[in-house]
């Protein structure tokens, strides 16, 4: 008999437990084999927040007793989603972890709020928004804990969070206003600065839409190919690789008059094709033409926020739906507002007013981590320096404040590091260029339970299946970086992580 959890502000309306088969699809950087069947007790608490009318569900996923490790895992979403559910908590319960997701009280739908975000008078629900923003995991922490308990017998005797995205984002509130939640966080290209970020990636349709130049993703891609080979050297090693991303200068205009294979005929770039590109690189500017926010970092893919489409032989801007929702519902509160009237002068505006609204409820980039330095919790985090959604320069500059605010580099490395994997897209899904972490579960625990603090993750580059290594690298904590030493660049052994990459450039 599983006990209904204490769950402060909160009503629990059901709990319901069944034994049920699950079959657990692999989920990349997890290192489940493909499709393994698993019976676990699903129990599936249902509450509801004082003066609030919502209903929120919380799923955990318990192993049976003699499989369990002893450690409970709460879950991340993605996009508009606050859980992934059996995405994630299918392998953590593979791997013997009770694990734990939940809804929000939100839509499932990771694409789009719209079916929430807004009230009958069509105001912001600022309740259903909190609990996507905050409230929802630390209730998760708390139920998933306790239904652990009442079910074991016992506690776990560790408690962590692993997201990404959205997800990570999660694991960055959690590090800032609960600590005390979990013993370790994880948190993989965090969707940090929330406000900013998002509004941000509608910057290159509010290009292509101005410019009313919309170059085809082959095009795209002999600009990202073109990226990665005028700045791979910068590292020291050619490798197809950048990791060198601050010194990286790359010039769509090198392209033009070039002629690129597209489906088969030949295609020649043209002088308005690079400029959407530059324009794209360089980001939305503020009225006092300083950049706003990065967009795209050179070597990333274009296809997430910079995709067009063709109607009735006319191409047309195609946003992407997490941001477009973002614009329709929480900025412009008008679910039939049309993305494409949007012009350079209203991207400074709609930014302000991002901030403006909502920082304070969904920044998660409070660089004041005291709590959790005085919790003892450990807060591990990595970014893909290809990550073709959020930009990796939204972790690095989290980072960054957060050592301005809590005394340098040396002292928050004591409780939060974070890794940038070159070559990686976003979260690690889909084709990587580089190497994309493995076993990063695995990192956090050693650091946590043996006090083995992290200098390096373990990475790898696959072939597209994922089945066969290519090569290995360690990712280097921030701000070191990967110095090649010579020898099999295939090899992680091959290269140091050093204060610079040397006398190369």
């Amino acid at each position: 008999m599983i006990q209904p959890p204490q769950v402060p502000g909160a009503e629990v309306l059901s709990v319901i437990g069944v034994l049920r088969q699950v079959e657990v699809a692999p989920f990349p950087p997890s290192p489940s084999k493909p499709n393994t069947t698993i019976e676990i007790c699903s129990v599936n608490v249902t509450l509801s927040h004082m003066g609030v009318n919502d209903k929120v569900v919380v799923s955990v996923w318990l192993p049976l007793p003699d499989k369990w490790n002893g450690r409970f895992q709460a879950t991340g979403g993605g996009g508009w989603a606050a859980g992934t559910f059996d995405l994630l908590m299918g392998p953590a319960a593979l791997e013997g972890y009770s694990t734990a997701g939940t809804d929000a009280g939100v839509t499932v739908d990771a694409g789009s709020a719209d079916k929430w975000a807004l009230k009958e008078d069509g105001t912001v629900n600022y309740d259903l928004l909190e609990n996507f923003a905050s409230r929802s995991i630390h209730d998760m922490a708390i139920v998933g804990k306790a239904v652990t308990e009442s079910y074991y017998k016992k506690p776990a005797n560790y408690s962590y969070f692993y997201g990404c995205s959205n997800g990570g984002r999660q694991g960055m509130v959690e590090a800032q206003k609960y600590p005390d939640d979990f013993d370790g966080i994880l948190a993989g290209a965090p969707a940090t600065y929330w406000p900013r970020w998002l509004t941000s990636t509608e910057w290159p349709q509010v290009v292509m839409q101005s410019e009313k130049v919309f170059p085809s993703q082959c095009v795209f891609e002999a600009f990202r190919k073109a990226g990665i080979a005028a700045c791979d050297k910068l590292d020291g090693v050619e490798d197809g690789v950048v990791s060198n991303l601050d010194d990286c200068e790359f010039n769509p205009f090198a392209l033009v008059g070039k002629k690129v294979k597209c489906g088969g005929e030949s295609t020649t770039i043209t002088l308005a094709q690079a400029w959407v590109a530059k324009k794209i690189y360089d980001g939305p500017k503020s009225t006092a033409k300083r950049v706003l926010w990065d967009v795209l970092p050179v070597g990333a893919y274009y296809d997430g926020l910079a995709n067009s489409t063709i109607e009735n032989g006319v191409p047309k801007i195609a946003p992407w739906v997490i941001c477009s929702s973002w614009i329709r519902s929480f900025l412009k509160k008008d679910l039939n507002f049309d993305l494409s009237t949007i012009t350079y002068a209203d991207m400074p505006k709609l930014f302000q007013q991002s901030i403006d609204e909502f920082d304070k409820i969904l920044g998660g980039s409070n660089p004041d981590l005291s709590a959790l330095k005085k919790s003892g919790t450990k807060l591990l985090s990595w970014h893909g320096l290809a990550d073709e959604l959020i930009h990796p320069q939204n972790s690095v500059k989290y980072r960054q404040a957060v050592e301005h605010r809590m005394g340098g580099g040396s002292e928050v490395d004591k409780y939060y590091r974070l890794f940038l994997a070159p070559g990686v897209t976003h979260c690690g899904i889909g084709v990587n260029d580089g190497a994309a972490p493995v076993d990063t579960l695995k990192v956090l625990e050693r650091w946590v339970e043996k006090g083995e603090a992290p200098d390096t993750m373990p990475a790898i580059a696959t072939d597209a299946s994922g089945a066969t290594t290519i090569f290995t690298r360690n990712l280097c904590r921030y701000p070191l970086v990967p110095r090649y030493k010579g020898g099999d660049k295939n090899s992680a052994d091959s290269f140091e992580c050093a204060k610079d990459f040397g006398s190369h450039h």
